[in-house]
């Protein structure tokens, strides 16, 4: 069995957890916009909150082994967001990531919660509210791998990521920011187990994932290597359609819940620190 190691072992994230900031997200979520749909109340005359999300995505949003039930740590905080409205959450899960934002945009859902990062370009499109969870990102080789000790080392060699995932920016910024020589191929797949399957028969040199879901999917022992430089920011966020009034009541929502110190309990429970 060959052992992975974790590269760069990254950014530890500050949870966003001031109250103060998440009403000033709740404002830029409908700021400005006078035609704001009713969405909350076609929620609340609904009695069903419906979310969409990319499954088999450990410990996020899964199906457990053993009860086949759909299990996670986003799958709590959307029952969360449900209960607090007084509704019932209803999930519809799809395959891949670009089918999720997708149907949030032709309305077969109220909400996004699946690892929505809040980049610009994503902002400018939807409303995403405060950060409910942070994840650090690593690169994985495999333990035999002598080449690979840093990012200077990346050049010419292939990285695999997922579709749809923020990793691949990141990792271009921070070889910008840094000022590395290295120019490595990115190569796009529709699932973590993919990548790791990809590495494993030696198709990619390396792959580049969170750490959490990395926990998730390897049975392996992990080497972790200290961090020579910090490698990108990476909140999650709730997304909705801009100019809904149900995308402030949600912010609301994550706010009060960061303020109580359930969505600390949470992330501890599902191992994301």
């Amino acid at each position: 069995m060959k052992v992975k190691k974790i590269l760069a072992a990254v950014l530890a994230l500050m949870m966003i957890a001031s109250l103060a900031a998440c009403g000033k997200k709740a404002d830029d979520n409908n700021n400005g916009d006078n035609n704001t749909d009713n969405s909350l109340q076609r929620v609340l005359d609904a009695g069903k909150l419906t979310i969409g999300a990319e499954g088999n995505w450990i410990p996020y949003v899964y199906n457990d082994e053993g009860t086949g039930d759909l299990t996670g740590f986003e799958v709590e905080v959307a029952k969360e967001i449900a209960k607090r409205l007084g509704v019932t959450a209803e999930f519809n899960i799809s395959d891949g990531w670009d089918p999720v934002m997708a149907g949030l945009d032709a309305a077969r859902y109220d909400v996004v919660i699946c690892g929505v990062n809040p980049k610009p370009e994503r902002q400018e499109k939807y409303a995403v509210s405060a950060s409910y969870a942070e994840n650090p990102f690593c690169l994985v080789v495999n333990g035999d791998n002598e080449e690979i000790k840093s990012f200077e080392d990346l050049d010419g060699k292939v990285i695999g990521v997922s579709q749809g995932a923020t990793t691949q920016g990141l990792i271009e910024q921070m070889i910008k920011d840094n000022g590395f020589s290295c120019k490595p191929e990115f190569r796009a797949f529709s699932g973590y187990p993919i990548i790791k399957s990809s590495l494993d028969a030696g198709n990619i040199d390396v792959f580049a994932m969170d750490r959490s879901t990395l926990a998730g999917y390897m049975n392996e022992t992990v080497e972790l290597l200290q961090p020579e430089v910090k490698f990108g920011e990476q909140g999650y966020g709730v997304a909705t359609k801009k100019g809904c009034d149900l995308s402030a009541v949600v912010d609301q929502v994550i706010c009060d819940r960061l303020a109580d110190g359930w969505l600390d309990q949470e992330v501890k429970t599902w191992g994301l620190v």
